[in-house]
């Protein structure tokens, strides 16, 4: 054998090595599941002036809701939110829709409506089978008022819950 056979075999090697890691890079960026983008994001960057006005009238409103997330039962958990006007006044009267996104899967988006109970409360059962940290995106509607908080609940701890305005 010729001295110095062995470097264009290294050198092919190398770019085949690289190549390879340019390709294992390359999928673990595009298939990372943590990894979402904000559904119709453009559409909602144009209508900001929307936004921001919805969360003047939820100021105005003055209502608050609480959020609870039950345990996890044959893959569903219990999600109730609790409607209160600016007078501390249970809200019965609304239609409620609620979004829940995990903190960690923000591609998965769980839409439901809720149903209002007799004690107050608008309750669903929600395939939530994650634990850690939720944002529950609400839509209540009564009449004009319209009311869009966003709740974030941690449901690993012992009693989920949280409240906004």
């Amino acid at each position: 054998m010729k001295k110095g056979w062995y470097w264009p075999w290294f050198i092919g090697i190398l770019l085949g090595a690289t190549a390879g890691g340019q390709g294992v890079m390359l999928y673990a960026a595009t298939h990372d599941s943590t990894f979402s983008l904000e559904p119709d994001y453009y559409k909602k960057a144009v209508a900001f002036d929307t936004v921001i006005k919805q969360e003047r009238e939820n100021i105005t409103l003055g209502w608050t809701a609480r959020a609870t997330i039950g345990p996890l039962v044959d893959g569903t958990r219990d999600v109730a939110i609790v409607l209160t006007d600016s007078s501390a006044q249970r809200i019965t009267d609304a239609h409620v829709r609620v979004t829940a996104i995990h903190n960690l899967d923000g591609d998965l988006h769980v839409s439901q409506a809720l149903i209002v109970r007799d004690d107050g409360r608008f309750t669903a059962r929600m395939p939530l089978r994650r634990a850690g940290l939720w944002e529950l995106r609400v839509d209540a509607m009564r009449g004009h008022e319209r009311f869009t908080p966003s709740v974030r609940v941690d449901v690993s701890t012992a009693a989920p819950s949280a409240v906004t305005k």
